[in-house]
Protein backbone atom coordinates (compact mmCIF):
# COMPACT_ATOMS: atom_id res chain seq x y z
CA UNK A 1 0.00 0.00 0.00
CA UNK A 2 1.41 3.38 -1.01
CA UNK A 3 1.26 6.15 1.57
CA UNK A 4 0.29 9.70 0.68
CA UNK A 5 2.63 12.64 1.23
CA UNK A 6 0.53 13.67 4.22
CA UNK A 7 0.80 10.22 5.77
CA UNK A 8 4.56 10.12 5.19
CA UNK A 9 5.00 13.62 6.62
CA UNK A 10 2.98 12.78 9.73
CA UNK A 11 5.50 10.13 10.80
CA UNK A 12 7.73 11.85 13.36
CA UNK A 13 10.55 11.21 13.67
CA UNK A 14 10.87 9.69 10.23
CA UNK A 15 12.19 6.15 10.10
CA UNK A 16 14.44 4.66 7.44
CA UNK A 17 11.40 2.89 5.96
CA UNK A 18 9.42 6.14 5.75
CA UNK A 19 12.37 7.95 4.17
CA UNK A 20 12.71 5.16 1.62
CA UNK A 21 8.97 5.26 0.88
CA UNK A 22 9.31 9.02 0.29
CA UNK A 23 12.04 8.35 -2.29
CA UNK A 24 15.15 9.10 -0.24
CA UNK A 25 18.33 7.04 -0.34
CA UNK A 26 20.68 6.57 2.63
CA UNK A 27 23.25 9.35 2.95
CA UNK A 28 25.36 11.05 5.56
CA UNK A 29 24.21 14.29 7.15
CA UNK A 30 27.13 16.10 5.49
CA UNK A 31 25.98 14.86 2.06
CA UNK A 32 22.44 16.02 2.80
CA UNK A 33 23.71 19.47 3.79
CA UNK A 34 25.79 19.71 0.61
CA UNK A 35 22.74 18.73 -1.48
CA UNK A 36 20.64 21.39 0.25
CA UNK A 37 23.31 24.01 -0.48
CA UNK A 38 23.33 22.93 -4.14
CA UNK A 39 19.53 23.25 -4.16
CA UNK A 40 19.71 26.74 -2.64
CA UNK A 41 22.34 27.80 -5.21
CA UNK A 42 20.40 26.42 -8.21
CA UNK A 43 22.84 23.54 -8.68
CA UNK A 44 25.89 25.80 -9.12
CA UNK A 45 28.85 24.56 -7.01
CA UNK A 46 30.72 27.81 -7.62
CA UNK A 47 27.87 29.69 -5.94
CA UNK A 48 28.22 27.51 -2.84
CA UNK A 49 31.87 28.45 -2.58
CA UNK A 50 31.07 32.17 -2.78
CA UNK A 51 27.96 32.00 -0.57
CA UNK A 52 27.65 35.08 1.64
CA UNK A 53 24.64 33.89 3.63
CA UNK A 54 26.76 33.56 6.76
CA UNK A 55 23.72 33.56 9.08
CA UNK A 56 22.46 30.31 7.51
CA UNK A 57 22.97 27.48 10.02
CA UNK A 58 24.31 25.28 7.20
CA UNK A 59 26.88 27.86 5.99
CA UNK A 60 29.91 26.43 7.87
CA UNK A 61 29.13 22.98 6.43
CA UNK A 62 28.54 24.03 2.80
CA UNK A 63 31.76 22.47 1.51
CA UNK A 64 30.50 19.04 2.53
CA UNK A 65 32.99 18.73 5.38
CA UNK A 66 32.60 19.26 9.13
CA UNK A 67 34.58 22.40 10.07
CA UNK A 68 34.66 21.75 13.81
CA UNK A 69 36.37 18.35 13.90
CA UNK A 70 39.88 18.35 15.34
CA UNK A 71 41.35 17.28 11.99
CA UNK A 72 39.91 20.45 10.39
CA UNK A 73 41.24 22.73 13.15
CA UNK A 74 44.80 22.64 11.79
CA UNK A 75 45.65 26.19 12.80
CA UNK A 76 45.89 26.51 16.62
CA UNK A 77 44.95 30.19 16.31
CA UNK A 78 41.62 29.22 14.73
CA UNK A 79 40.85 26.92 17.64
CA UNK A 80 41.66 29.70 20.13
CA UNK A 81 39.46 32.16 18.22
CA UNK A 82 36.60 29.66 18.20
CA UNK A 83 36.88 29.03 21.94
CA UNK A 84 37.03 32.75 22.75
CA UNK A 85 34.03 33.57 20.56
CA UNK A 86 31.99 30.85 22.26
CA UNK A 87 32.83 32.26 25.71
CA UNK A 88 31.59 35.74 24.81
Amino acid sequence: MTQTRTELASTWPPTAAVAKAAGHKPKSPMSAIREKCLDCCCGQPSEIRSCETVKCPLWPFRSGTHPYTSARMKNPLQETDFTESEAA
